[in-house]
């Protein structure tokens, strides 16, 4: 079966699709098109607005499929949803929208791969509707078997349901073990039997629970040092986010959860954790945000290391798109290389209402945002080059809204 699924999923995929979404324009490059369908040997990642959730579902070259992260946000302050509706309506959960989406992608029922960054509601509250439609083979969480070693501030109704959830699906067969910090080949291409497309892609493990890879051979156990060095117990859920760095080819990407926030170290000095991982990461071609670029994150060193050519993020709170996360993100001198060349990048928030756009104006950025959209970035076969689609989130069309063209830093 698996050595068809390739083929299967190539042949098939936009024939399936387009039953979908009947009578909605061909399939196509072209704003108002709809969007065009994973094909063998391409790297799909599908940013998928809710606003109320982060959600990431990706479609590797040989047809291997992760689910990182599907959140749902329950309540909200007053101001939120008209700021940032939920997409494309509040009739349905997160999770729901979520799992609709990627029947739309994927015609079997089973997921490789499912990764929770860490235990925020916004990140995997949703995952249970999912559930519905999909079983998932592999299981990864930022701290199993360690779950609850810092904890704090996690919604317990939720974190509850989740595990009422989650020991049921272990039993039946899904595989759960440790997320190991460091290694390259634990989350790998599981339909590649001919090893083709393995020896150009590659993820690596970065950091979880605080724990993070020196780049090297070695990890760093940053959150354990802080509990040392400082004699507090508790360590707030976002800087002990799970992250990755997928390779393909030429082509980079970064994906770190809510990652942010300061420890101390062995030498009793406070430092910034998110820069850190950002020296180890290096440059890449894609980054999505560290918490939402909320403003404590995104700081000027993490960006200075990473330099993206695009942002991908998701928001569900009106302070999560502010003048000073995307002042940093977009500063040239933070791009700058040898010769004092420096790009200017692209930031796909996606779903975001006419009148947010003036803080994209303020920036002159006002040709740089992803239009009311999920953001998709299909990698060409062998990571050359990429594109960035943003399929509409106001219906389940699949309309594209825009399109931009890339080249692999």
């Amino acid at each position: 079966m698996k050595m068809n699924r390739r083929e299967f999923l190539s042949n098939s995929l936009a024939t399936a699709a387009l039953g979908v979404v009947g009578g909605c324009a061909t399939v196509g490059d072209a704003v108002g098109c709809v969007y065009p369908w994973w094909k063998s040997g391409e790297l799909d990642i599908h940013f998928i607005h809710t606003g109320t959730s982060e959600n990431t579902f990706m479609i590797f070259p040989d047809g291997t499929t992760m689910l990182l992260d599907c959140g749902h946000v329950k309540k909200r302050k007053p101001g939120y949803a008209e700021a940032l509706p939920p997409m494309p309506s509040g009739e349905r959960r997160a999770g729901e929208w979520v799992g609709r989406y990627i029947k739309r992608l994927i015609p079997q029922r089973e997921i490789d791969y499912l990764m929770v960054s860490h235990w925020h509601s916004d990140h995997f509250a949703g995952i249970p509707d999912v559930a519905e439609s999909f079983c998932f083979l592999n299981y990864y969480d930022h701290q199993y078997p360690n779950v609850g070693q810092y904890r704090r501030d996690v919604d317990d109704a939720d974190f509850d349901v989740f595990q009422k959830w989650l020991e049921p699906a272990v039993k039946a067969g899904m595989k759960r073990e440790p997320f190991k910090v460091g290694a390259k080949d634990q989350i790998h291409l599981q339909h590649d039997p001919t090893g083709y497309y393995k020896r150009v892609f590659e993820i690596r493990n970065i950091a979880a629970n605080g724990v993070m890879w020196d780049g090297k051979k070695s990890l760093v156990d940053v959150a354990g040092e802080h509990v040392k060095q400082t004699g507090q117990k508790y360590i707030n859920e976002n800087p002990l986010s799970s992250a990755i760095r997928i390779r393909y080819g030429g082509f980079t990407y970064f994906t770190g959860g809510d990652l942010e926030g300061d420890f101390v170290g062995a030498d009793g000095k406070k430092s910034s954790y998110e820069e850190r991982v950002g020296e180890v990461v290096g440059p890449v071609c894609v980054c999505k945000t560290n918490h939402h670029a909320f403003f404590p994150s995104m700081r000027d060193a993490f960006v200075k290391s990473t330099k993206p050519q695009l942002f991908l993020s998701s928001a569900w709170s009106p302070n999560q798109q502010n003048p000073l996360s995307l002042g940093r993100m977009t500063a040239s001198e933070n791009y700058a290389v040898d010769g004092g060349r420096s790009i200017r990048p692209v930031v796909a928030y996606g779903a975001i209402p006419e009148f947010r756009k003036r803080q994209f104006d303020q920036l002159g950025l006002s040709g740089f945002l992803a239009p009311e959209g999920h953001a998709v970035v299909k990698v060409n076969p062998g990571g050359f080059a990429f594109k960035l689609y943003t399929p509409t989130a106001q219906d389940e069309s699949m309309r594209i809204a825009g399109v931009r063209d890339f080249l692999c830093c």
